[in-house]
């Protein structure tokens, strides 16, 4: 689906998954670069892409915080 058909930054940007948040990030920065939009398009995919970029943080940190906590229980059952 093409960037120009998506709703707004109000859909749920929260239930995208990294994968999904990434590849909407990634056609919200083409869509910037091309140009040819108005100030108001420009700035409406400028503030989805801060919501996208949040999600993607978001996501990202929760994934290392998994990863510390394995990386201590396998640690903690070694030295038992």
């Amino acid at each position: 689906m093409s960037i120009d058909n998506q709703p707004s930054a109000a859909q749920n940007v929260e239930s995208l998954s990294f994968e999904e948040a990434f590849r909407r990030l990634s056609e919200m920065a083409e869509s910037l670069e091309r140009g040819g939009l108005t100030l108001l398009e420009a700035t409406g995919r400028y503030e989805e892409g801060m919501s996208l970029v949040r999600r993607c943080n978001q996501l990202l940190n929760e994934a290392e915080l998994k990863m510390s906590s394995l990386v201590d229980a396998y640690e903690g059952c070694q030295t038992k």
